[in-house]
């Protein structure tokens, strides 16, 4: 990362040098697929759904290969197992708004910055493949994608259409249904009228754009999930250049409003870093909301070099660390917990982790 006291001091030499993974926390690329001859989920039996799952699981296990996953039915997870796999492995919350009939197949990690490996099974289609990474690694991704679905290809037969190509339940996913979304952490951009054109621009070019917690989710943290939407008649390749061209545009846009920021008034932006710091250090109980909200100030802060009396954190692995079900694991809490406890517990992880004793 640049020496961002030259930043605030005027100097520009170094401004285009800001590690972009400070800005694209994570990137997500996902391929659904259906089997031939079998109704989409929407309109399947729960029967009918469950031999579904047999099938995928059964090749599965025998794939021989680099790859090793673990089966897990949805209905037979707790609630925090849940929650930590949506967080871990950047899974949308609708995903398991409904257990019955579905399933989640997990490559095992050994840590955040491993990729995020899962097969979502009855969804909106039949298979979803995500790999999901730390950082913009949309090339690796895909790659890592590909591998698995050729891997299901060899043994299993998919709904394809010469002229439609791959059919899913979403007609708008008609086509390669590959989908490629990054995690932006905007927080200059945000508070920008910038804003407005940015989601006007993605938006023109086929992007969608929610929350942290995915589809129709609120914009919380300043943190932007920016998908593509349009699959027919694009090639896979075609929407791999475009995702990594607006992830370089995104980061361009974002270092010129931080710079802009600084130039225009350095002292309110020093006057929220360090509200947000007093909070953080302060506050007895945090909810995650509100967390993120502070934490995505105070990790701006670092960037621009307004604070210095903090650790420099990686807001990604943060986010997954002070999320509700790792709190409750990290702290080993045992019986029914209130929202209080496990706020308390939050707001002095984040101290121990984040700000200098």
């Amino acid at each position: 990362m640049n020496d961002s006291r030259n930043f605030l001091s005027g100097d520009e030499s170094e401004i285009g040098n800001l590690d972009g993974n400070s800005i694209i926390l994570s990137t997500r690329v996902a391929l659904a697929r259906n089997l031939a001859n079998h109704k989409f989920p929407s309109s399947s039996t729960l029967d009918e759904r469950t031999q579904i799952i047999r099938t995928v699981q059964d090749c599965m296990e025998g794939i021989d290969g680099s790859f090793e996953f673990h089966f897990h039915q949805l209905s037979r997870l707790t609630r925090v197992q849940r929650q930590m796999i949506l967080g871990d492995y950047q899974i949308d919350e609708e995903f398991v708004s409904k257990l019955s009939g579905r399933a989640i197949l997990l490559s095992p990690r050994l840590s955040l910055k491993d990729s995020a490996i899962s097969i979502l099974l009855c969804w909106d289609d039949h298979i979803r493949i995500q790999v999901s990474s730390q950082g913009s690694c949309i090339k690796e991704g895909y790659v890592l994608t590909g591998k698995i679905e050729k891997l299901l290809e060899s043994r299993l037969s998919f709904s394809f259409d010469k002229e439609w190509g791959y059919l899913t339940a979403n007609p708008a996913n008609l086509g390669t249904a590959l989908e490629v979304s990054i995690m932006a952490h905007l927080p200059a951009i945000a508070i920008s009228p910038e804003i407005a054109d940015l989601i006007k621009n993605l938006t023109k070019v086929g992007c969608s754009i929610s929350g942290f917690s995915g589809i129709n989710s609120e914009i919380i943290g300043n943190l932007f999930r920016i998908s593509s939407s349009k699959t027919l008649g694009k090639s896979e390749e075609e929407i791999v250049e475009e995702m990594q061209a607006i992830c370089l545009n995104i980061i361009e846009e974002e270092e010129s409003s931080r710079k802009k920021l600084v130039k225009k008034d350095l002292l309110g932006a020093k006057d929220n870093v360090y509200r947000s710091y007093g909070l953080l250090k302060y506050a007895k109980i945090l909810s995650f909301d509100e967390a993120l909200e502070l934490l995505s100030i105070l990790r701006l802060g670092l960037d621009l070099g307004i604070v210095e009396k903090t650790r420099d954190f990686d807001l990604f692995e943060l986010i997954n660390i002070i999320s509700d079900s790792h709190v409750i694991s990290n702290f080993e809490i045992e019986g029914p917990v209130s929202d209080d406890d496990i706020d308390l517990k939050r707001a002095d992880l984040i101290r121990e982790k984040v700000l200098e004793e």
